[in-house]
């Protein structure tokens, strides 16, 4: 959404020569990509099982199944902030009408991916270090059909490989947008790190509160355990005065409480 609502403005900045202003605006809409897809990121891995529970978790498809998606999902969610990243970027460079580099990075980063799920696929089925130690840490351990999550694997370093691509391509060619994003980028890491652990902790709390055989009651604890775990990131970000929350609050605020207009007195008529 950011980098769609930049795209206008990009354009009519680089269109009237206005460098630094493109940059800035560039900048500006990463800050808040970022502000957002890293504790998104966080919380669909904590609440992976609960998120899938909830939407496919009946019928005929069982615990097992949940597991391995849920496991997918969580795979697919690393590369989360690089494929907003990407967005922005390849706008970014479409605004500049230089369209020749996001598509020459997207096929190479395609055929990348599709080479790491052949090397991935052997690999994980000669090592059984690295397929324990991939079971383990997915808690898909004694599953069979484990091997298809290299898939989203593979796909989330794709990705990765093709922000960074852009990234640096985009800088070089334009300016440095870096700087400026190392605050912002930190402030979420911690909040993100925080907001994990009190999800966490919340699916520990609740597990004993709902009954998780019914629908209703695994959504409840995912919703609680990530409303736990948002409140007390947006607590941690208010404490290190993040700007994004104080532009996030304005704007929210204006929204609600919008400014009475002021009414020409009979004397003006």
């Amino acid at each position: 959404s950011y980098s769609l609502a930049a795209f206008p403005t990009l354009s009519r900045l680089f269109a009237s020569g206005q460098k630094d202003e493109f940059l800035s605006q560039v900048a500006n809409a990463a800050k808040h990509i970022i502000f957002w897809s890293l504790p998104a990121t966080v919380l669909f891995i904590v609440l992976r099982a609960q998120i899938v529970r909830t939407i496919l978790g009946s019928g005929e498809f069982s615990w097992n199944d949940t597991r391995l998606t849920a496991a997918a999902l969580a795979l697919f969610s690393i590369s989360i902030l690089a494929q907003s990243i990407i967005l922005l970027f390849v706008r970014g460079y479409y605004s500049a009408g230089k369209t020749i580099k996001p598509v020459i990075y997207s096929v190479a980063c395609t055929i990348f991916t599709i080479a790491s799920v052949f090397l991935l696929m052997w690999w994980y089925s000669v090592d059984e270090t690295l397929k324990f130690f991939f079971d383990g840490i997915l808690r898909v351990s004694n599953l069979p059909g484990t091997e298809i999550l290299v898939l989203p694997l593979a796909f989330s370093i794709g990705m990765i490989l093709n922000a960074l691509l852009l990234w640096f391509s985009f800088e070089k060619d334009f300016g440095s947008v870096s700087s400026c994003l190392k605050r912002p980028f930190f402030h979420s890491l911690i909040a993100s790190l925080v907001i994990g652990y009190f999800s966490y902790t919340g699916l520990q709390i609740f597990d004993n509160v709902f009954d998780l055989e019914t629908t209703l009651g695994v959504f409840a604890q995912g919703f609680l355990s990530g409303t736990l775990g948002l409140f007390f990131g947006l607590i941690i970000l208010i404490i290190i005065g993040n700007n994004e929350v104080k532009e996030v609050w304005k704007t929210f605020s204006s929204k609600i409480w919008k400014v009475k207009p002021i009414v020409s007195g009979q004397e003006e008529l």
